[in-house]
C-alpha cells in the first residue's frame, strides 16, 4: 500500500476480501468433508510426543473417533509402574482416557492458508511458496496443541483419581485454558508473521543471489 493513495487502499482492502470470500468457503468445505484424513495423518507424531510428556504412561491406543455429531481424537492410557500421586500410590495398569475436538487440529492450517490468501502484495506464485514455507510453522501449531492437550488431560484425571478434592492445576492444564482462551487463534497468527518474515528472507537471499 503506498501512503496518501487512499484508492490503492481500498483497491488492496477489495482484493483481500475477494480473495477471502472466494477461498474460506472451499476450504471450510474441504476441512468438513476430509479433515479426517489430515487429523489422521498427523496421529503417529501426536503419538510420539505424548511418549514424550507422559513417560510413566503407555499409550494403548490413540484415533479418531464419532460422538455426539463430531469428531474426536481420543487414547487410552496405562500407568507403567506404580505412580505416587498426591501422597497416593496409584497401580500399574491403572487406565485413563483422553480426548480432544479434532476441530483443534484444523484451525491451524485454515489460519495459515487464510492468511497467506489475505496478504497484500503477493503473486499467486508468492502465496504459493507462502504456504510451502508455512509447512514448519504447521508442524510446531500440531505440535504445541492435540498431544499436550491430552496430556493434561491424563494429567488431570490421574490427579482426581489420586485425590478428588486436590486442585489438579499443571502446567499442562495452565496452556490446555491458553490454547482454549484464544491462545489457540493467537499462535496461528504468530506463525503466519513467522512465515510472513522467512518469506522476506528468502527474496532477499534471491534478490542478493540475482545481483
Amino acid at each position: 500500500m503506498t501512503p496518501g493513495r487512499p484508492e490503492l487502499d481500498r483497491r488492496a482492502l477489495a482484493g483481500i476480501a475477494l480473495r477471502l470470500a472466494l477461498g474460506l468457503p472451499p476450504l471450510i468445505w474441504l476441512a468438513h468433508a476430509y479433515g479426517w484424513y489430515y487429523a489422521d495423518l498427523w496421529l503417529p507424531w501426536y503419538r510420539e510426543v505424548l511418549g514424550l510428556f507422559l513417560q510413566d504412561f503407555a499409550v494403548t491406543s490413540l484415533g479418531l473417533t464419532w460422538q455426539k455429531g463430531e469428531y474426536l481424537i481420543a487414547g487410552e492410557f496405562i500407568t507403567e509402574q506404580m505412580t505416587l500421586v498426591h501422597g497416593q500410590l496409584l497401580p500399574a495398569g491403572l487406565g485413563v482416557s483422553a480426548s480432544t475436538l479434532m476441530a483443534h487440529a484444523l484451525k491451524h492450517p485454515l489460519i495459515l492458508i487464510a492468511a497467506t490468501l489475505a496478504w497484500p502484495g503477493l503473486t499467486w506464485r508468492g502465496r504459493g511458496l507462502r504456504l510451502l514455507l508455512s509447512l514448519p510453522f504447521l508442524f510446531l501449531l500440531e505440535t504445541l496443541d492435540v498431544p499436550l492437550v491430552l496430556a493434561s488431560a491424563v494429567h488431570d484425571m490421574v490427579s482426581w483419581i489420586a485425590s478428588p478434592q486436590t486442585d489438579a492445576a499443571s502446567k499442562l492444564a495452565d496452556w490446555t485454558s491458553v490454547l482454549d482462551g484464544g491462545g489457540r487463534m493467537a499462535l496461528g497468527i504468530a506463525a503466519a508473521f513467522g512465515a510472513a518474515e522467512m518469506h522476506k528472507w528468502v527474496e532477499r537471499s534471491r534478490n542478493k543471489a540475482a545481483a
